[in-house]
């Protein structure tokens, strides 16, 4: 890869052309005006990605200084409550989450290899205006009658968004999942939010594989019970796990099968020291590939998705913001997931690059060096001058937001599990 890839790729989204037409379709833009929808879209994103944004006075404040305009606020804020806006960054960001990627991560022989993709479900919660309680009902009506519930699946591989759902934070999770077709040859990692008995038989009988953390299992039939050193736990006879589970012993893992909605599959039971209670991984992964430590290994990588969640919400503003317009709250939140996929993008970029392992929380944290020049150069169409700033910032980033230890990472980060940096391949 070379540096004039970058901005390339950027303008394949951020092109005033490409912009103002896909507003216009979508019914944002009725008639040129002084804000066009290329110039809003490129602050929403350069405003939530710069710092924590908390006012939507901030984001007029950098259209203003983007665009060398002096809109006042009322006009501004009359196109930013257009419900349309927030079909357009969606449309938008959909489109980012297929081209703003790169390979970070291969998988070597082991744990990953045999799955074509390991997809990373997770939901993220946070409140919003109380007024907005008609729109998304939150569950803890007392403390948060509002609130929204931001449901993510991530590639492993690319380190990014594959989809993003927005719904009340009273909807169920399970709802929110990829379909089943979807995940044939794939590896499906999520937390017991979006277990159901029905979901991983249709998954294995779909050609899918999964992790997932299980719940409401106490009358399920075990079948089989064995310690992670080779003893059984049971005589003959089948048993309801509630009956089993006070002879789980607290020191090793158990192995066992299940029987779900009439199939059998794998169920481990963990001590959880921080819940003081049996937690349970339930999968299809086979025995004779996959060994206990070798599951709870694999489970681990779904922290993945929480890391992103905390880069979203600490550098690139995903919160409730203080409107009372719901278009305009979502908006944002499309606005929060563009900035930090664009963050991800040039961090992986700098790594095929140089051959250097970055830190894309690092990346996030430094955007006041780097991030408001480049996405000028984008709003004003200075061709030269963003190729400019883009040299720059790679040869910034390389210096300032690597990864301080790769070595420790091999042996207790990420890269222990198998993995290795995607740039390993092209100088092997």
């Amino acid at each position: 890869m070379k540096i004039t890839t970058i901005p390339k790729k950027l303008k394949q989204i951020l092109s005033k052309n490409k912009l103002n037409k896909l507003a216009k379709s979508i019914g944002f833009t009725k008639r040129e005006r002084n804000i066009t929808a290329f110039q809003l879209v490129t602050a929403l994103i350069c405003t939530l990605g710069d710092k924590h944004t908390d006012y939507l006075s901030d984001i007029l404040r950098c259209f203003n200084r983007l665009t060398n305009q002096n809109v006042k606020y009322k006009p501004f804020h009359n196109q930013l409550s257009k419900p349309a806006l927030a079909e357009l960054m969606k449309v938008i960001a959909s489109k980012v989450f297929s081209l703003w990627i790169n390979d970070v991560l291969n998988y070597k022989k082991g744990h990953f290899s045999q799955f074509n993709k390991v997809y990373i479900q997770d939901g993220s919660s946070f409140a919003v205006k109380d007024t907005l309680k008609n729109v998304w009902p939150g569950r803890f009506t007392k403390i948060s009658p509002a609130a929204i519930e931001l449901h993510a699946t991530i590639n492993l591989q690319t380190g990014s968004f594959e989809q993003a759902i927005i719904t009340p934070d009273t909807f169920s999770e399970r709802g929110e999942m990829p379909n089943v077709k979807e995940l044939k040859g794939n590896l499906f990692l999520a937390d017991r939010g979006y277990y159901s008995g029905e979901f991983i038989v249709n998954l294995d009988k779909a050609g899918g594989h999964y992790v997932l953390r299980a719940k409401g299992l106490k009358r399920v039939t075990i079948t089989s019970a064995t310690r992670a050193d080779g003893k059984s736990l049971m005589k003959k006879k089948a048993i309801e796990l509630s009956k089993l589970q006070a002879r789980l012993p607290k020191r090793q893992a158990v192995d066992m099968n299940v029987e779900i909605k009439g199939e059998v599959v794998r169920l481990i039971a963990f001590w959880s020291l921080k819940e003081k209670r049996h937690t349970y991984l339930i999968t299809n992964l086979k025995r004779d590939e996959f060994s206990i430590s070798d599951i709870d290994a694999i489970y681990r990588m779904r922290w993945q998705v929480e890391l992103i969640f905390k880069e979203c919400k600490s550098h690139n503003s995903l919160h409730g913001f203080n409107t009372e317009k719901a278009s305009i709250q979502e908006s944002l939140i499309w606005a929060s997931l563009i900035s930090v996929t664009l963050k991800r993008f040039i961090s992986g970029c700098v790594e095929r690059i140089f051959k250097v392992e970055m830190s894309t929380m690092l990346v996030s944290k430094t955007t006041v060096s780097w991030w408001y020049d480049v996405l000028e150069a984008i709003v004003q169409q200075r061709r030269k001058a963003l190729i400019i700033r883009i040299t720059e910032t790679c040869y910034f980033l390389k210096e300032n937001a690597k990864r301080a230890h790769p070595k420790r990472d091999r042996d207790s980060g990420i890269l222990q599990y198998a993995l290795e940096p995607a740039f390993y391949a092209e100088i092997s």
